[in-house]
Order: C-alpha cells, then structure tokens, then sequence
C-alpha cells in the first residue's frame, strides 16, 4: 500500500496579522476596563475619606459652637458673667461669638479679640502674597467661641470633661472673679508649609494663647454666616429691640461699627444662630474628571458676589471635592444683661 502523504499547514501572513490585530484590541479593552474600575475604586476610597473628615470637622465644630455662652450656674464658686455685670454695667466683656471675614489667623496681643490689630476683614488676600493657590486663597474665615467651663467637684481649678475646648482639653470654670478666664476658641484654615495642604486648625487661649493646632486636614474652605436679632448691617442698633429669633444672615464684616467696638460687641451679642460651609478636597488623582470647577461652600443659594469666599472656583488639578454646609441654632443667651 501506498503511504499517505500529508502536508503541514500553517496560518497565512493576513491570517496571522488579523488574529494580532484582535489579540491587541482585546488587551486594549481589558485595559481599559481595568484603568477605568482602578478610577472608580480610587474616587470611592476618596470620597469615603473626604466623608469622614467632613464628619469629623462637622461634630468639632458643632461640639464647641454650642458651648457658646455657658456658664456654670451650678457652681457656687464659679464666677457669672452676667452676674458681674449686673453688679457693674459698665464693664463690657469680650462677646462669646466672634469672628472675621476673609482673614488669616496670628496670634493675638491679648484675649481682647474685638480690638486686636493683628487680624483684620479682607487681610487674607495681603497676608497669602504670592501664594496663588487655593490652600490660601480661598476667603476663608475666623470664628471665635467663648464660654465657661465646669470643674471637678474634687478640685475647682481643674475641669471635669464635660466642656471641652477644640483641643480636646477639660476647662475649669473661672474663680477668684477672673472673668475673662473663659476657654477662647479660634477655628481658622491654616497651610502646611512643606505639603502645601490646608486644614481646620484651631488656636486655645489657656493662660496665654497657645500654638495652634491642626485638626482635620484637606479642609479648603471655611465659609460662617450668623444669624442675627435685629442687627443692621454695619450700623450700631438699638439695644431694646430683640425677641432672640435670628432674622438675618450676616457675615463678619457686617457686624462691624467702624469707630466703635463696644457698638461691634453689641452686635456680635445677638447672634443667634451660626451657618458652617466647608469645602473638603482629596490629593492629586483623586478625581476620575480633571476639570476646572466652581464649588460652593454655603451651597449656590447663599453664593454672593460680596461674600468673597461664598464660590471657591478649583483649578483642573486632579482633585476630589465636595462641599458641605450645616447651622447650629445657640442655645445659650449671648446677649448679657
């Protein structure tokens, strides 16, 4: 019997070239499958870390706003403002509300906030020089919050932890008449200088004014409004008409006497409520767009063309932002007798 021949066959030159063609493409699809699921694992991981830190800015802020005005009515060592200024009317305290517009933190002379020179309205645009980012140019604000703490019934000069300052440290209530010897609290954006990023930082006064502190990182903007019982914008009012509902939003600046810081602390006794709007960005390559972006703080309602930092616009660098804004209604009377 004759062998059967059989001849090898291959693939031809197309054949080959058709089957690379469909290799690469299918490798391409993959890859880009799995760039685009790596993106939106990275967004989601950012986004619950900016959620975190947007909760943890949001309870310290809350937790010390609302102290705003305590005193210790049960302690009778403790020291009353407002007894105080019954018995002498015309000692006028330190107002236990207190803030700036558009304004970067220094460390102040004293605790007399109301007539410091080392922090003004509008100085933070003069005060970031040539830092043109937004880290700094942002037209953040300062709040201030005064109040008295509660101390230990084993030892009055220690506190007994249930009013905190922003620091997380316990403040005694003031004795010996030492009425200025409140717990000041100034929230502030401050700027690390070696990673360019911002945070919510605040300064404590605790015999003389302490470093400040950095407290929730990626903060890009602190935006404060206040509600106000009849406070005229920029003008000094009438001590008498009052019925402690707040009837309008203010910012700082608004509640400023030119000329006239008692008439300035008159106003700033009849906030009544205090609106929060903070922007929180994540690092570069935290977004899934690079894109150019206006982002506002108080949400677009409140946005005003007077209120520089009430619309943040964030350059296309790549960044995760969200925005975030919250009231806290003072349940403590600020406007002293």
């Amino acid at each position: 019997m004759k062998p059967t021949n059989f001849r090898q066959r291959g693939l031809s030159l197309v054949e080959l070239m058709v089957a690379m063609t469909l290799g690469l493409l299918l490798v391409l699809v993959a890859v880009g499958i799995l760039f685009s699921s790596s993106q939106g694992f990275n967004a989601v991981d950012h986004g619950a870390a900016a959620r975190d830190k947007q909760r943890l800015a949001t309870d310290l802020l809350t937790s010390v706003i609302l102290q705003a005005g305590y005193e210790d009515w049960a302690n009778p060592q403790s020291t009353l403002q407002s007894a105080a200024r019954l018995e002498n009317p015309s000692v006028d305290f330190e107002p236990d509300v207190y803030g700036w517009d558009n304004a970067i933190y220094a460390p102040p002379a004293d605790q007399n906030l109301s007539t410091s020179d080392k922090i003004a309205n509008g100085d933070r645009p003069s005060k970031c020089g040539s830092d043109n980012t937004t880290a700094c140019r942002n037209g953040s604000d300062i709040l201030v919050i005064r109040f008295q703490g509660m101390s230990a019934p084993s030892n009055a000069a220690i506190g007994d932890r249930s009013m905190l300052n922003c620091g997380g440290g316990a403040e005694p209530a003031p004795l010996n008449a030492q009425i200025e010897e409140r717990s000041i609290n100034v929230f502030h954006l401050s700027k690390d200088s070696s990673s360019g990023e911002s945070s919510l930082s605040c300064a404590v006064y605790q015999d003389g004014w302490k470093q400040s502190t950095p407290l929730v990182e990626g903060v890009e903007s602190f935006q404060v409004l206040y509600g106000t019982d009849a406070v005229e914008p920029g003008l000094a009012t009438s001590p008498n008409v009052t019925d402690s509902v707040a009837d309008r939003w203010l910012r700082a600046d608004q509640l400023t006497v030119a000329g006239n810081a008692a008439a300035t602390r008159a106003n700033w006794r009849r906030v009544r409520a205090v609106r929060v709007g903070l922007v929180m960005r994540g690092p570069v390559g935290s977004a899934v767009e690079v894109a150019a972006k206006t982002v506002w703080p108080l949400g677009a309602t409140w946005a005003n063309g007077n209120d520089v930092g009430s619309v943040l616009m964030a350059p296309a660098d790549g960044r995760l932002r969200t925005s975030h804004s919250f009231t806290v209604h003072l349940r403590n009377d600020l406007a002293m007798p």
